[in-house]
């Protein structure tokens, strides 16, 4: 028998090993896969998710400790560790799961959004209610999860500079695999990928702050005379995290989504901090899928949702979806007489165009 078989609910992890929670978030993989690949639904987010819901359910008392998954379509591993497992095969079918979380479905399922961006204000409101009221469950935990698409909304920054004012002590997980269901845009998307991919960065803060004060010939001791500020200004000429410390957050970061253990040690400690808490990760959208993990920035943002039957057989084409795509072709070439611009959802590939 597989572990998967015997986890029935969060309490089933507590007392397993690390190698055995391994293997869990891969069965966890294989499970998606073959169950959304026949049946269609949201998919590669999912697949880069495991490992992380695995050591959150570890750590966590479930739904003592809340677990607020943003958007949802990254919450398939969840819904499979906490009773859903072998429902997986109903997600977005009458009477079936829900393709998001859904309060009513599940006592772990803390929020039920279908749009981006509400996980941290959720936390935040959810943690200062618990401090507030007090009582049984006023110690309770609460963790965010959310994209680093997501993180671009305007309602996650209202939040996070609600929860560094207030100083809640929740966490928040970043999940940064450079993807929203197209590849992410923007300012703050190339600050994420400069951190994500400079590996010289990853553990940068943690050991610079020591190592001024170690220099040798007196420099260490006048680094230490000339107080935190100039410390804190040669750090932020290289190091990563800044931006949330300066919002009174402490940083955490980059942590390999995909390694359960790196990611305990560090929810651990974050989880352990009176403060509010960012744990960046680097995962990879469709991990343990080969089309959608070796396509590159094209095989992750085509495999975001899987159409039914897509993994055992060649991807079917939606009926009329080649007509749907030359009409708009031939309405845009109507228009070309004249340059114009457009606008679209990350979503430019379901209707044939790309960026320029």
């Amino acid at each position: 028998m597989s572990i998967l078989d015997g986890i029935d609910g969060p309490n089933d992890l507590k007392t397993l090993s690390d190698e055995q929670l391994v293997q869990l978030a891969q069965e966890v993989r294989e499970h998606i896969i073959e169950t959304v690949g026949e049946i269609g639904g949201h998919f590669g987010a999912n697949l880069g998710t495991c490992e992380l819901a695995v050591a959150l359910h570890s750590l966590l008392d479930s739904p003592r400790d809340k677990i607020l998954w943003d958007v949802g379509h990254q919450a398939y591993p969840h819904k499979v560790l906490t009773g859903r497992r072998d429902a997986l095969c109903t997600i977005r079918q009458y009477e079936g799961l829900a393709p998001f979380c859904s309060i009513a479905e599940s006592e772990h399922d803390i929020m039920g959004a279908g749009h981006a961006s509400t996980s941290v204000g959720y936390a935040v409101g959810i943690k200062e209610g618990m401090r507030h009221l007090g009582g049984d469950g006023a110690d309770g935990k609460v963790v965010a999860v959310i994209g680093d698409g997501a993180m671009t909304g305007g309602v996650a920054f209202e939040a996070i500079g609600q929860a560094g004012g207030l100083g809640t002590p929740i966490v928040v997980v970043l999940n940064d695999n450079g993807m929203s269901i197209a590849p992410n845009v923007g300012a703050l998307s190339r600050y994420f990928n400069r951190v994500r991919l400079n590996p010289k960065l990853w553990h940068a803060r943690s050991g610079v702050e020591g190592n001024l004060t170690r220099l040798p010939g007196g420099i260490g001791a006048a680094f230490e005379r000339l107080g935190p500020q100039l410390k804190e200004s040669i750090k932020a000429f290289w190091a990563p995290g800044l931006w949330w410390e300066e919002l009174d957050w402490a940083y955490m970061g980059v942590i390999d989504g995909h390694d359960v253990h790196a990611l305990r040690v560090a929810l651990r400690e974050a989880l352990a901090a009176q403060r509010p808490v960012v744990v960046h990760i680097a995962t990879v959208k469709g991990k343990g899928f080969a089309p959608a993990e070796d396509g590159g920035l094209e095989g992750m943002e085509k495999w975001h949702a899987a159409k039914p039957k897509s993994i055992s057989t060649a991807p079917p084409r939606p009926p009329g979806a080649r007509q749907r795509r030359k009409r708009r072709r031939r309405s845009t070439h109507r228009c070309s007489a004249k340059r114009f611009y457009a606008s679209a959802n990350a979503t430019l590939a379901s209707w044939g165009s790309r960026p320029r």
